[in-house]
């Protein structure tokens, strides 16, 4: 039996699919077989424009993925054969005794100043089968799944973690208050599912596009969603929907434009708390956006909150996992339509799918 790897050539390139020899399992390590791998809107800024991160073409991609354990090595007991896991993104640099990856670390791995990503410095899940090393089994975020969840569930384990992870870093932001939602991508789409499953009051859906908007409000809305167009009137009609408040109580950035930015923090009130979720980024790296914040009036006296997340901890695995594993997003189906489903041969096609206005998660199937 071989390993089929895909390796992209290059941003805007080709996938090369080679044989390789099977890898086996050392001590300490395990050897998983892939079942679904979905499609981050990161992996379509790298097929288009690379990112800087990764420094060696060509290169494996994908990141957000389930697999079966396959086999394991000697001293391995917390997973077996067949048993079904999801991978969080980010994960440990290595060093066992690093302050944040490590084995007293505080599992706040973005955090560390040598941090590592799989699809990123580490190879992504664009393969059949993946071996992985022994520090990563014992300290990396991976979720167990019970029998008879569905891959097609598990394999947005790391998406939906990256979104709780924002949602829960600042208490009470999100029961019983309003949430707006900037954009209506797929993580605003998992934010929508949780604020309602997390009792939000009412969730405001923002974005500019019609179709998406629509598809969204019509395959997860209910009477605490309100959809609204992001216009010329768009911070008068988000406000004015915030009512009987004056403001939104929690603002998550799902738009990976600097207008997004603007827009968040003209919406920021008392008490409000904002989640710059969606950084701008590009081949060239990170633009700087200036903004002016009064420590005294808006955070002081106002308690104005400024948080960011990008990518997801054991905590955000753990949450993840929880709502996955008990069935807590009922209508997580309605990501992924029959236009979203890709055989692992047709990576591009996936790709290209992801990256059209009217999609949320592409799924491809590697079974």
């Amino acid at each position: 039996m071989k390993n089929i790897v895909y390796y992209l050539d290059g941003p805007g390139g080709a996938f090369k699919a080679v044989e390789e020899p099977m890898p086996e399992p050392g001590p300490g390590e395990i050897r998983i077989r892939m079942r679904r791998t979905s499609v981050c809107q990161s992996d379509v800024v790298i097929y288009k424009v690379g990112l800087p991160r990764i420094k060696q073409w060509p290169a494996i991609i994908l990141h957000e993925v389930c697999a079966t354990v396959d086999a394991v090595g000697e001293g391995v007991t917390k997973y077996a054969p067949g048993d079904l896991i999801g991978i969080g993104c980010d994960i440990p640099c290595g060093d066992l005794d690093c302050i944040y990856c490590g084995r007293q670390g505080t599992g706040d791995w973005t955090s560390c100043p040598n941090t590592i990503a799989t699809g990123h410095e580490f190879p992504g899940f664009a393969r059949t089968h993946a071996i992985l090393p022994d520090w990563f089994v014992e300290l990396g975020p991976i979720a167990k799944f019970d029998d008879g969840v569905n891959p097609d569930h598990a394999c947005q384990l790391e998406p939906l973690a990256c979104c709780l992870e924002g949602m829960t870093r600042v208490n009470n932001c999100i029961e019983n208050r309003i949430v707006v939602l900037i954009g209506a991508g797929s993580q605003s789409t998992y934010a929508l599912q949780c604020s309602l499953a997390m009792g939000a009051r009412k969730v405001i859906l923002v974005n500019r596009g019609e179709d998406r908007l629509q598809r969204v409000l019509r395959d997860f809305g209910s009477e605490r969603v309100v959809g609204i167009r992001w216009d010329d009137n768009v911070v008068s009609n988000i406000l004015e929907a915030c009512r009987p408040f004056n403001e939104p109580h929690f603002v998550m950035m799902n738009a990976p434009a600097e207008a997004g930015y603007r827009l968040s923090t003209e919406l920021l009130g008392y008490g409000t708390v904002l989640d710059a979720h969606a950084g701008v980024k590009g081949a060239g790296g990170k633009p700087q956006i200036q903004h002016e914040v009064d420590l005294n009036n808006d955070i002081h006296y106002k308690l104005q909150c400024y948080q960011a997340t990008h990518g997801s901890s054991m905590h955000g695995i753990g949450l993840a996992h929880r709502m996955i594993n008990e069935g807590m997003l009922p209508l997580i189906d309605k990501m992924t339509n029959d236009t979203e489903r890709f055989h692992h041969s047709e990576l591009l096609p996936a790709i290209q799918r992801a990256a059209d206005k009217d999609s949320l998660k592409v799924i491809i199937n590697w079974s």
